[in-house]
């Protein structure tokens, strides 16, 4: 089936593109093994033979769109369906090789929302793997993107969801208690950020939960770096510092001898808690909100003066921002956590749209202007051939409308002081705590995690979470499910 298609794609290059660069476009979507073989060209003779191969060429092209809306789609599904519902519809579909990098980000993220923290990271890592293959972009891609359209090639993701890859792995290897591991991760979004020299993809969240793992490792002045990194970045987009981002740059500073800085944070945040009364511990929660909405396609009509009329161009766009508050809370029993806004990724998704528009606009000129050319060729040799010509240029003007369209839409963190010996009873939270400071720390369920023993699988799941005296716990948790209550001792 797939040769041919490929012959198809071939013999309609040679049927009706008659300039050399879109032939050679479509010539080149052959495997080697057969560009030179009997398939090539000059397979179809006479005008219905013709005629047939762009009707089925145009079958084609509309089929690669409908399985992009079919891969794209996940996102509208889990609107109305459970994640084991969504994660059963992901294990169903069969993705081609352009669509398996979204499809295993997708996956991934699904068995992180479940607690499938290994199988999370066996997807994430594939999609790593096929991402750092799509860097080089082939000129088979380059010419059937730009002659086509961007559906026909590799998925590539954008600068935030490469960054946020590695975060969402670090998560996974801290519940796991695998530090070792999360480190590495932690290590290599500093790099990856600094391979994409892009703002878009220096996060807030990449940035504090390096600062966590840091101090988990005991790495103070990493750590330190981490959160001064996080702070400044979110100063630059003008939001607040969160609590407990302002309480770890106070304790850090002040513990790393920084006497000046310290002052400074002192009178930038002189609200921000700093010591835990006696008898009492701290759990930090992590928390994954929402999702961020999938790409929609848009018609647009712009005047094109080489052609002298309007031609018709698709295009990506995202549906109006319904918005997240910056401060919520969060109930655990009696109590309430005050989570503020870290990342909001829903923002990001729309940066990353806008700053492509440009580019991705005069493709779309350039192709469509193209296959208007083709059109007119096409009806100077025979009307009936410029007719169906002129369908496939319509069916093929798609926009590419992929997205990593799963993930949350705002990444929030709460800090809350609890008395020792209390417990918070996790039900069948999709959550992990892990131990962050205390070195006595040995909870009673394993579902609290002791980062100093590295884990040899899953760790059990377990329902309730012992609040230790002196020490700092984080909570990773999201809201797909409810937070189970807290019941104090």
């Amino acid at each position: 089936m797939q040769h041919l298609r490929m012959w198809l794609l071939i013999q309609a290059s040679n049927v009706a593109l008659t300039d050399a660069p879109m032939r050679w476009s479509m010539r080149a979507l052959l495997p080697r093994s057969m560009q030179g073989s009997r398939w090539s060209i000059g397979a179809a003779r006479g005008h219905r033979a013709r005629a047939g191969l762009l009707v089925l060429l145009s079958l084609l092209f509309q089929g690669c769109a409908l399985q992009q809306w079919q891969s794209t789609g996940v996102g509208r599904y889990l609107d109305s369906h459970s994640l084991t519902e969504t994660l059963a519809k992901l294990e169903s579909q069969s993705p081609n090789d352009r669509d398996l990098p979204m499809h295993l980000l997708n996956r991934g993220l699904v068995h992180h929302l479940l607690g499938n923290y290994q199988r999370s990271n066996q997807d994430l890592e594939a999609a790593k793997i096929a991402l750092e293959k799509v860097q080089a972009l082939s000129l088979t891609e380059g010419l059937t993107s730009s002659t086509i359209n961007e559906t026909f090639t590799v998925y590539s993701a954008t600068p935030s969801e490469r960054v946020l890859l590695h975060t969402l792995m670090a998560l996974n290897y801290l519940a796991l208690q695998d530090l070792s591991s999360a480190r590495v991760e932690a290590l290599q979004s500093d790099l990856r950020i600094r391979e994409l020299a892009d703002e878009n993809a220096d996060l807030a969240s990449a940035r504090f939960i390096s600062g966590i793992i840091f101090e988990l490792n005991t790495e103070w002045s990493d750590a330190m770096i981490s959160y001064r990194k996080a702070e400044q970045i979110l100063t630059r987009r003008k939001l607040p510092i969160p609590d407990l981002l302002q309480q770890r740059l106070l304790q850090i500073s002040q513990q790393l001898g920084q006497e000046s800085e310290y002052q400074q944070y002192r009178t930038r945040f002189p609200r921000a808690l700093m010591t835990l009364p006696e008898n009492y511990g701290e759990v930090m929660l992590l928390y994954l909100k929402g999702k961020v909405p999938s790409k929609q396609q848009q018609m647009i009509s712009l005047y094109v003066p080489s052609l002298a009329h309007h031609v018709t161009i698709a295009q990506p766009y995202y549906p109006p921002k319904t918005g997240y508050p910056l401060v919520t809370s969060q109930p655990l029993g009696t109590e309430q956590v005050k989570l503020q806004l870290l990342e909001d990724v829903d923002e990001l998704a729309r940066e990353a749209l806008q700053a492509g528009q440009a580019k991705r606009i005069a493709l779309s000129l350039a192709r469509v202007t193209a296959k208007h050319q083709l059109v007119k060729n096409s009806r100077k040799k025979d009307p009936i051939l410029g007719l169906l010509s002129d369908l496939t240029a319509i069916l093929t003007e798609t926009a590419d409308i992929r997205s990593w369209n799963l993930l949350p839409a705002v990444i929030q963190i709460g800090v809350i002081q609890l008395p020792a010996g209390s417990y918070i009873d996790l039900g069948h939270l999709d959550a992990k705590a892990v131990a962050v400071k205390g070195a006595d720390v040995t909870p009673v369920d394993l579902n609290s995690v002791d980062l100093n023993k590295k884990a040899s699988g899953s760790p059990p799941r377990s329902r309730r979470l012992e609040v230790k005296a002196g020490a700092t716990q984080l909570l990773i948790a999201n809201s797909y499910r409810p937070l189970g209550t807290l019941v104090l001792h």
